[in-house]
């Protein structure tokens, strides 16, 4: 039972096409991952060199905030405050306000820290008394800078820089203040050019945020927090990764502001916008290269199939025939010059082979079905033969001897005279006479195998012997030229030329009708050489050497065994010639 295996995927020409479409593409995928590494690095180095720029122009911007907030204060504290003198601040603070959109507020205090002028309208009763930079301006004359927080008054994230007016006695009469508004943060932010989500913060060194460009993304005050400070703070112009209140993961870097002690400025970009870029062209060049490689496999599969794989089909239905045992299937040839067209000319060259040496097989088993049929036939021809002899020959002498010994007894038994005992006397020498040609007779019959006449007289006798005995039975005249055999005493090769001699003798004799048989026997160093030659009827070799009736098969057969050659040649109406070589020992030449 035939078993057929089951290939893998890769095992498949398919299979291995698409496998190497694959790997030639490999080159193509890993040169696109190492740009988008270099634009990856690329985007992180841009990323970190805005964002130490943004930094540092909200430093510098917020110095000059904070220069513009002294520069108002100095011009405010030189008006005078309170009598009949006084200017009407309700009306004054708001127009000075307008003219300064940085500002968010401005206002001057009781040195209680009641509110006495307020440009924005306050909301309720309000006391500043707690606010740091009032307390230092009260015990200063320079102008204080006070933290971020969100303003009593505007409820929105502030910077709070406040300046004491002091009477003759230097007594603080007034505090004033001027609330310096962030918006500019957000404002800063987007010209920046940065990635979108990307937040302007201002925190202190503990990472509270103190005031961000995304300040409806600040959270809870209470949870303004900013995780990742204190790692920041030790490489501030480094990229670092931080979280801030919103939950977003940001690469950031860090500036101390000017002007303000342990408050910095902080740029954070979103992590996965500094790469959006680069993946986004990472991810469009992996999909061109993806469906260019499908292109590159479903084309080579189409034309692989027009062209290599029809080839490769038809080869292989032809193996499994021929294996079959259709002998007569050879594979078809492609017309264009290469490896299938190679491949299929070997097969059908071996196909060839293998179809002759089929035939030459079959024939050769033909012949030894013929070969095999004619020794049973010799066989019991022997045995007919040998039965024969022996009721012929042996057979009539054995009853002429038990004839001869009945008279002799009944002689014995009946009494003689002198006379009649000398003739029983002869009569019983010539019965032991007939008892010697009996065994003779019983000698020569066993000797045929081996003929007696080639151990006693050699090869040319014995052929002689056969001559003399053929044509004395058949009256077809015989000859014999015998060269170089002198000092022949090669036993095998005698024997088969000699049992060579008898079938082809009985051939003449059976079929070929003949009046005349040459014989020469030839012996040289290297070989001997008998050519029987009859003037018969003659046949065609090729149907003779299959008819098992001529004999011819068993001749060959003698032949071979000793290295030999039988060489027939005849027609029809033109005799027969019969030629055997037998190639000598050098030992015996």
């Amino acid at each position: 039972m035939k078993t057929r295996t089951t290939l893998l995927p890769f095992q498949t020409l398919r299979g291995k096409l698409i496998f190497f479409a694959c790997f030639a593409t490999l080159p193509a995928f890993i040169f696109v991952i190492y740009v988008a590494t270099n634009e990856r690095a690329a985007a992180l180095q841009r990323t970190q060199v805005e964002s130490l720029y943004v930094a540092e122009s909200a430093s510098r911007e917020h110095s000059h905030q904070v220069e513009g907030a002294k520069r108002l204060l100095d011009s405010l504290s030189a008006l005078r405050f309170g009598g009949g003198d006084a200017v009407s601040f309700s009306v004054l603070l708001p127009a000075i306000l307008s003219g300064f959109p940085q500002f968010a507020n401005i206002g001057a205090l009781t040195p209680n820290g009641e509110l006495a002028f307020s440009a924005v309208p306050p909301p309720g009763h309000i006391n500043m008394a707690r606010i740091p930079a009032f307390q230092e301006a009260l015990s200063s004359d320079e102008v204080a800078i006070g933290t971020y927080l969100v303003g009593l008054i505007v409820q929105r994230p502030i910077l709070i820089m406040a300046k004491s007016l002091r009477d003759s006695d230097r007594k603080p009469r007034h505090v004033l203040f001027v609330a310096l508004d962030l918006a500019w943060l957000d404002q800063l932010a987007k010209n920046a050019g940065l990635p979108p989500d990307s937040n302007l913060l201002i925190v202190d060194r503990e990472g509270n945020i103190l005031a961000s460009s995304l300040i409806e993304k600040l959270g809870d005050p209470a949870q303004r927090k900013l995780t990742g400070m204190l790692q920041l703070l030790d490489n501030p112009s480094n990229l670092t990764r931080i979280r801030t209140p919103d939950g977003i993961g940001r690469l950031a870097v860090a500036r101390r502001l000017e002007g303000l002690q342990g408050i910095w400025v902080v740029i954070g970009t979103p992590e996965d916008k500094v790469y959006e870029v680069a993946n986004g062209i990472f991810l469009r060049d992996v999909a061109v290269l993806a469906l260019l490689t499908l292109l590159a496999i479903v084309s080579s599969l189409v034309a692989t199939d027009l062209s290599v794989l029809k080839d490769i089909r038809a080869l292989s239905r032809a193996t499994r025939r021929f294996g079959g045992g259709e002998l007569q299937v050879r594979a078809p040839v492609p017309q264009p010059h290469g490896e299938i067209r190679n491949l299929a000319m070997a097969f059908n060259t071996m196909a060839d082979a293998l179809t002759e040496h089929t035939q030459l097989a079959v024939l050769a088993q033909e012949r030894l079905r013929a070969l095999s049929h004619q020794l049973q036939n010799a066989r019991e021809e022997e045995a007919a033969r040998i039965a024969q002899e022996l009721h012929d020959e042996l057979g009539q002498e054995l009853s002429v001897m038990r004839l001869e010994l009945e008279r002799l007894l009944r002689g014995i038994r009946t009494g003689a005279d002198a006379i009649e005992r000398e003739d029983l006397i002869a009569r019983l020498n010539e019965f032991g006479d007939q008892i010697d040609a009996a065994v003779r007779s019983v000698r020569r019959i066993s000797s045929e195998p081996r003929p007696g006449v080639l151990d006693r007289l050699g090869l040319q006798a014995g052929i002689e012997w056969l001559l003399n005995q053929f044509e004395r039975r058949t009256g077809i005249k015989s000859t014999l030229v015998a060269e170089g055999i002198a000092h022949w005493n090669d036993s095998e090769i005698s024997t088969a030329l000699f049992r060579i001699t008898q079938e082809a003798l009985t051939n003449i004799v059976k079929h070929s009708r003949a009046t005349r048989v040459e014989m020469r026997l030839l012996v040289t160093d290297r070989q001997a050489t008998l050519i029987i030659k009859d003037d018969g009827a003659g046949f065609d070799p090729g149907e003779g050497l299959t008819s098992p009736s001529l004999g011819l098969l068993g001749m060959q057969e003698r032949a071979g065994r000793l290295n030999g050659k039988l060489d027939i040649a005849s027609a029809p109406g033109q005799g027969t010639t019969l030629t055997v070589s037998m190639p000598r020992n050098p030992k015996q030449a």
